[in-house]
């Protein structure tokens, strides 16, 4: 069992489609003008996942929460869980100052069968968007992964579009890129702290400060978010194993 895992066809291709990526781990910064989307499955995924990046480019991102957090809380009425997590994550955005942010409300665990939701989002002024880890633990991380896939099909973006995996549940295999957070991750821990629905059943904050300051070995630093950068050719490619 374990050599049919290991060894599948598909694995394979995923290394070779990753062959041509440049994979040495180079300080990303956004430029002046450029424009960027989040896409947060949940309500504290941003957070977790790039919280650090997000204060420091918070007038050039835009920010997505794509679920509507119903099944993150047990035993309450499911139009009170709701409203208290769209709470937790508009106080989060206040947070790091993200301006622009929006839900799509979508339901957990049904993220792949939104597709029609999902095809409403605008994508076209956007020089990067930020999702979650294909191979992510999570399915509804991996389905935005492959919803977003079916809409650069036949949405209007830039010919130079970057789609940008973040660490949430599983960490990267391939990095090549990285942002130094060390100066505002004390905003880090606040954006986290703003979710105790979801921090008062697993600390957070200790996990995910800890893959900050394992990936901070890339260079030197203290606290780092680290990325994989794909155009979209490279993207649709790691996407058709899942298709």
């Amino acid at each position: 069992m374990i050599k049919k895992i290991l060894f599948k066809k598909n694995l394979f291709n995923f290394s070779k489609a990753l062959a041509s990526i440049n994979l040495k781990p180079n300080e990303f910064k956004i430029k002046e003008g450029e424009k960027a989307l989040c896409l947060a499955p949940h309500a504290d995924d941003e957070s977790i996942g790039m919280g650090g990046t997000l204060a420091l480019n918070s007038n050039k991102f835009d920010v997505i929460l794509l679920t509507d957090g119903r099944k993150g809380v047990k035993g309450a009425p499911i139009d009170e869980i709701i409203e208290t997590r769209k709470s937790e994550f508009a106080q989060a955005m206040k947070i790091c100052k993200i301006q622009n942010y929006s839900f799509l409300e979508c339901e957990d665990k049904k993220l792949l069968w939104e597709e029609d939701k999902f095809t409403q989002i605008d994508i076209s002024n956007y020089d990067y968007i930020f999702i979650p880890n294909i191979i992510d633990q999570h399915p509804d991380h991996k389905a935005v992964a492959i919803n977003l896939n079916k809409a650069l099909k036949t949405k209007k973006h830039k010919s130079n579009l970057k789609i940008c995996f973040y660490e949430v549940w599983s960490a990267l295999s391939f990095v090549n890129g990285f942002v130094d957070i060390t100066d505002v991750i004390e905003t880090k821990k606040e954006m986290i702290a703003s979710y105790p629905s979801q921090t008062s059943q697993k600390n957070y904050e200790y996990h995910a400060l800890g893959l900050n300051q394992y990936r901070g070995m890339l260079k030197d630093k203290d606290y780092v978010e680290a990325f994989c950068i794909l155009n979209t050719k490279d993207f649709n490619e790691i996407c058709k194993m899942y298709s």
